[in-house]
């Protein structure tokens, strides 16, 4: 063999084994790639349905449990209107109890007047007669009184008549009259007392019976939340879990796609090095040398707004003080009542209650109840829709749609916010119309 032929037979056996390295580096890189990436975890259909069935009924669960609780927070809403009421109407009572009692007050203090001056007139007389008595010498009416024979005589007598017409001695007989009215006084003081007594306690036994009937209703309402969140804690274990599986799925449905990739690219570099072999084997018997594979890189009334504005401003200057059940007159602020509930204190709370607010604005103008029903129609005779309110009109809350279940009063202030004495516990704030409370009622234009 001479040196130019053993040049091209290592030229062309160069160029086979590179051509069958590429094609061996093609064809083991997939397989060593599939061996690195071992299959991930593929979860049966059995566990992926149990999953969803497990999540869909524990949303239905919730959903149940959701509606449940909302139809108690109705409730609460409906026993919270109900103990607003029936505080409304202990209010009123201990307001005509207080009434009761300064009527009585003062028709003894009158009964007491006329007394008085009756013992005056028979001190009078007393003493006219001692000083006729003891004057000389006795003539005219002492004459009269001293000679006669008996008390009847002396009363018949023309002196003592004259004495007793100069001297209107008929105010004596006024005592018996003035006994009579005392002793009807404190009958009537007495009676009226009592039954606005009774009226008191019946209030009070009913707010206590409101507040019983709330607190249970709401005990129902947190017990139906707790079983809400414990099963809503349950349904997102059953999601998370759900979840998981089918990740867990969409794994391996990506690690299945990859392996076929991988599959598809070894058949493609098998393809391939059998025909770089091919061209190999043709270029060694005509003697061209092939290039190694290249690679790349990828209004109406006496109504004013200067009216309206002077409730609102009075109501406004006590923002901020403190709720207190059955407080507020017509002066300002008073201490409150203490009653079962949220109001045990209220006694020894200096504020408002919502009607005390409403009265006490509109005071200079007119009187009304400590009662937010009663003022409904008391403050006026228009009730405008919510769209036309003016500043100063009173604004109602109804539990049953009717005034009778009138049990929450607050004062707009314009702007679409009213000023409010909310609740025992809160205190006097200014709060958006339709954010008070449910059961918006009406309203009253005071003056109407």
């Amino acid at each position: 063999m001479d040196a130019r032929r053993s040049r091209r037979l290592a030229s062309r056996t160069s160029a086979f084994l590179a051509v069958v390295a590429v094609t061996a580096a093609l064809m083991v890189a997939p397989q060593q790639v599939a061996r690195a990436a071992p299959p991930p975890t593929n979860p049966s259909d059995s566990q992926l349905n149990s999953a969803a069935a497990k999540k869909a009924a524990l949303a239905t669960r919730v959903g149940t449990l959701a509606a449940q609780v909302a139809d108690l927070q109705a409730q609460v809403q409906q026993r919270e209107s109900d103990a607003e009421l029936a505080e409304q109407k202990l209010a009123d009572a201990l307001q005509k109890l207080e009434e009761a009692k300064a009527a009585a007050t003062a028709a003894r203090a009158q009964v007491a007047q006329a007394q008085v001056d009756v013992d005056k007139a028979t001190k009078q007389f007393s003493d006219f007669v001692r000083a006729s008595y003891m004057s000389s010498p006795i003539t005219g009416a002492a004459a009269g009184l001293l000679t006669a024979t008996d008390p009847t005589s002396l009363l018949t007598r023309t002196d003592y008549l004259n004495y007793s017409a100069s001297h209107k001695l008929d105010v004596i007989g006024g005592l018996t009259q003035a006994k009579v009215a005392r002793s009807n006084a404190d009958a009537k003081a007495r009676a009226a007392e009592l039954r606005q007594t009774a009226a008191k306690n019946a209030a009070a036994d009913a707010k206590t019976a409101a507040d019983a009937a709330l607190r249970a209703v709401q005990a129902q309402r947190d017990q139906m939340n707790s079983q809400l969140n414990a099963t809503q804690s349950s349904l997102s274990a059953a999601r998370l879990e759900l979840a998981t599986l089918n990740n867990q799925r969409a794994k391996y449905v990506s690690w299945q796609k990859e392996q076929a990739r991988i599959a598809a690219a070894r058949r493609a570099a098998e393809e391939r090095a059998r025909q770089e072999a091919a061209a190999a084997a043709a270029a060694n018997s005509s003697g061209w040398h092939p290039n190694p594979p290249s690679t790349g890189a990828p209004s109406g009334g006496s109504w004013s707004a200067a009216a309206g504005q002077n409730a609102v401003n009075r109501a406004m200057q006590y923002k901020g003080i403190p709720y207190a059940f059955a407080a507020g007159r017509y002066g300002g602020p008073t201490y409150g009542v203490c009653v079962n509930g949220d109001a045990w204190n209220d006694c020894r709370v200096f504020g408002f209650d919502c009607s005390g607010l409403s009265l006490y604005g509109w005071a200079p103008y007119i009187h009304m109840d400590h009662y937010a029903a009663t003022q409904y129609g008391q403050a006026g005779s228009y009730h405008p829709s919510t769209s036309s309110l003016m500043p100063g009109d009173l604004v109602f809350w109804s539990n049953n749609g009717a005034q009778s279940g009138i049990h929450h009063v607050a004062i707009y202030i314009g702007g679409g916010n009213v000023i409010q004495a909310p609740q025992s516990g809160d205190i006097v704030r200014v709060t958006p119309l339709f954010q008070v409370d449910s059961g918006y009622f009406g309203a009253t234009r005071p003056l109407t």
